[in-house]
């Protein structure tokens, strides 16, 4: 009897134990704080917060303190009152000046120790601007320019900054795209799947405008942008989602999130289809997402999460072109993603991160393809294999410092490279130190360094070629008040080439043969930037940076008979970023960006598809009856080599045809006009029902994003929206 009662009052708290959490942010920014303590000063209880800044603790029913702190910010005291409910508090700090006699310090981990100019986009505003992909919400993110030939379509050019590729075609993208952290690239040519990524699961992205290869390595080159998904909320609910809109399209989602004890688990499953808005640019999607988590007292944390994709889309042609595109595409994305997350002493934490992504894509030829047309199958067959560990050192006054390595096998087998290669595979390894220094009075001193190898080898026998870099990085930052924080940093970037522009050997349909060259020489950035962040109260912040990027061996598809990859002379990059939010009316807030780049080729060569001056605006409004947010979107002109005339051009010389001048073809540069497209979205909430409606384009603009490639014109989307949530 008396084991028995033992048992039962050592039980009993366990079972009455309620889960508290949510997020440690910045006050000023909306960043994420990793490894921030948090303390219960009755139990002694207590945790660090996620990489992306996310804590849980079980405590029985009760009254308590709970005590968030980390250095470099006020540290947070609040009464919570425990009941039987799941409680979630979002806490955020407030800078603080750190004294030079101040020595107590509790700890900060995350992988950006220093001060980058890094922007958070968080689940509330990605729902209010109601995309329908993830390249459509980037597009929208101050700094982040994107061209695709449809919204839901394959290549897709990404570029912070003026950083990616001369022209469109997705063979050389230099943003490392992460999944929760996870590299999602596909290996024969460097870009994302990105029919495959949940936006619907999507809760934060968090876009590093500068070089980050001192961290990530030779991918991240020109910026980093992490989509962070929902595991981390202790909610348990069930959302329905149904929309229809222009073109026929048609998309249903459910997502489903519950908590058991220490052990929370999720899935999300998503269809589309859309006929397009001109031939050929119609879209089929499906998705399934599913992830297992357990987190417990002590701050150790680890998940599973899989992902399973597939898509069948079109290729619409040119438009002036005399024929039709009748390519389409289908692909079979799988991601595995296994990460821990533990404390192994005081102040000393480590994480391990393991993925496994695979992708089966085949071009093939339309039902209703003309005989002459038809170009049969083409197969791509891509692999990557990955692990990533980190420890974290947090035990020292004043200092925190962080080293990790990593490793990272692909292999593709594609019949659009060289016959000659069997196999095409790359070994990278690599390794890397960041530390954070708190100087006193308001200052912080940051630092990394990493090193990087690696091996791309065409098989066959064939010679194998190496790659090697050490990628520096410098942050100084000063603090005035907690609400004015000047950022000074250098960085440098390295990227190797991709299979694509080693091994590629491909005619495409409009006549031209893209060649890669064995013989490359990796690409090289010097990023130097100077940020200013303000706060003036609760109701207006804003950030305006400068910057000076300067390039070296960019690679290029250059124009000849074949089209070969080569290295460019050089790039020189200078720009200025401001980005504001005005909530100071009531009812009413207002943001927007502004952003004017100037890029030049130290050779002499154009510079394609980068406007000089972009700008977006933001207006929300809501009332007891509707939320309405009008937005508009502003670039200037963007100039672009005319190729397609190389079916019509009679060899006259004359401004409208091409020229060849010694080792390249010179095509007439021709400029895509400036343009101004806005949307409006209208939303009401109805008990636990979501209703909304996206009318964008509203004036109808003809536009394109690359050259011969028409947008849509106006279009309208409706959405519903069922939340259940667990009682």
């Amino acid at each position: 009897m008396c084991r028995f009662v033992s048992l039962y009052v050592f039980i009993l708290p366990v079972c009455w134990a309620t889960t508290i959490s949510g997020y440690v942010r910045d006050s000023v920014t909306g960043k994420s704080i990793p490894n921030a303590n948090v303390y219960i000063q009755e139990t002694g209880d207590g945790t660090a917060s996620s990489p992306y800044g996310y804590y849980e603790i079980n405590l029985i029913e009760g009254n308590y303190t709970m005590e968030t702190s980390v250095i470099g910010f006020k540290t947070d005291i609040r009464k919570i009152n425990v009941g039987n409910e799941i409680l979630e508090f979002e806490i955020k700090l407030k800078r603080a000046i750190l004294e030079y006699s101040e020595i107590i310090v509790k700890g900060l981990f995350t992988s950006r120790l220093g001060n980058e100019s890094v922007d958070v986009i968080n689940a509330e505003e990605i729902n209010s601007r109601d995309k329908e992909s993830i390249p459509d919400v980037l597009r929208t993110i101050p700094g982040v320019d994107v061209q695709f030939a449809h919204p839901n379509g394959r290549n897709v050019n990404v570029s912070i900054r003026g950083s990616s590729d001369y022209k469109p075609g997705g063979y050389n993208n230099r943003i490392l795209m992460l999944l929760d952290g996870f590299p999602i690239q596909i290996p024969n040519s460097g870009a994302p799947d990105w029919n495959s990524l949940p936006l619907e699961s999507i809760q934060r992205i968090e876009v590093d405008n500068s070089p980050a290869s001192a961290q990530y390595g030779h991918n991240s080159m020109g910026g980093v942008i992490n989509l962070i998904t929902d595991d981390g909320s202790m909610e348990s609910s069930t959302t329905l989602r149904f929309s229809g809109g222009s073109y026929s399209k048609a998309q249903t989602s459910i997502t489903h999130n519950n908590q058991k004890g220490n052990w929370r688990y999720g899935i999300n499953a998503m269809a589309q289809t859309s006929s397009g808005h001109r031939f050929n640019a119609d879209n089929q999607t499906g998705r399934l997402r599913t992830y297992l988590r357990y987190g417990d007292q002590k701050g150790r944390t680890y998940r599973l999460s899989h992902i399973l994709s597939y898509s069948d889309i079109g290729h619409p042609g040119f438009a002036s072109t005399s024929s039709s595109s009748y390519r389409k595409s289908e692909r079979l994305s799988q991601y595995i993603q296994g990460h821990g997350f533990y404390p192994i002493g005081k102040g000393i934490s480590m994480s391990h991160s393991l993925f496994l992504n695979k992708f089966n894509t085949i071009y093939y030829d339309r039902k209703d393809t003309p005989e002459d047309k038809k170009e049969g199958n083409r197969d791509y067959d891509d692999l990557a294999i990955g692990l990533r560990s980190e420890m974290l050192i947090t035990k020292w006054a004043r200092w925190i410092f962080m080293a990790g390595s990593d490793v990272e096998w692909s292999r593709s087998r594609v019949s659009v490279f060289n016959p000659i290669y069997e196999s095409p595979s790359q070994l990278s390894l690599g390794g890397f130190i960041q530390s954070k220094y708190s100087i006193g009075n308001g200052w912080s001193f940051g630092t990394g360094l990493r090193y990087d190898y690696r091996k791309s080898d065409p098989g066959s026998n064939f010679q194998s070629r190496v790659y090697s870099n050490w990628s520096p990085k410098i942050n100084l930052m000063y603090t005035i008040r907690g609400e004015r924080v000047f950022t000074l940093a250098y960085s440098e970037g390295f990227r190797a080439p991709s299979l694509s522009e080693l091994y590629l050997l491909h005619t495409a349909s409009y006549g031209l043969t893209f060649q890669g060259n064995p013989n490359l020489l990796p690409e090289k950035v010097q990023a130097f930037e100077i940020t200013y962040e303000y706060l003036h109260g609760d109701h207006w912040d804003g950030s305006i940076s400068l910057f000076h990027n300067r390039y070296e061996n960019m690679i290029d598809f250059v124009y000849n008979f074949p089209v070969l990859a080569k290295n460019r002379e050089g790039v020189t990059g200078d720009g200025i970023e401001y980005k504001f939010r005005f909530g100071g009316i009531d009812a009413i807030n207002i943001s927007g960006s502004y952003a004017y780049l100037n890029m030049s080729d130290r050779g002499g060569d154009p510079i394609l598809y980068r406007s000089k001056y972009r700008g977006k605006l933001y207006l929300n409004y809501q009332n007891k009856l509707i939320k309405i947010r009008a937005g508009a979107q502003a670039w200037s002109k963007q100039t672009y080599e005319n190729f397609l005339v190389h079916d019509q051009c009679n060899q006259n010389k004359n401004d409208d045809c091409w020229i060849q001048e010694d080792d390249k073809i010179i095509f007439p540069i021709h400029k895509l006009p400036e343009r101004i497209i806005s949307e409006i979205i209208l939303s009401k909430e109805m008990g636990t029902y979501t209703a909304s409606l996206r009318i964008s384009n509203v004036f109808d603009t003809q536009y394109e994003l690359i050259q011969d490639y028409p947008m849509p014109g106006r279009t309208w989307n409706f959405t519903l929206t069922k939340t259940i949530k667990k009682e």
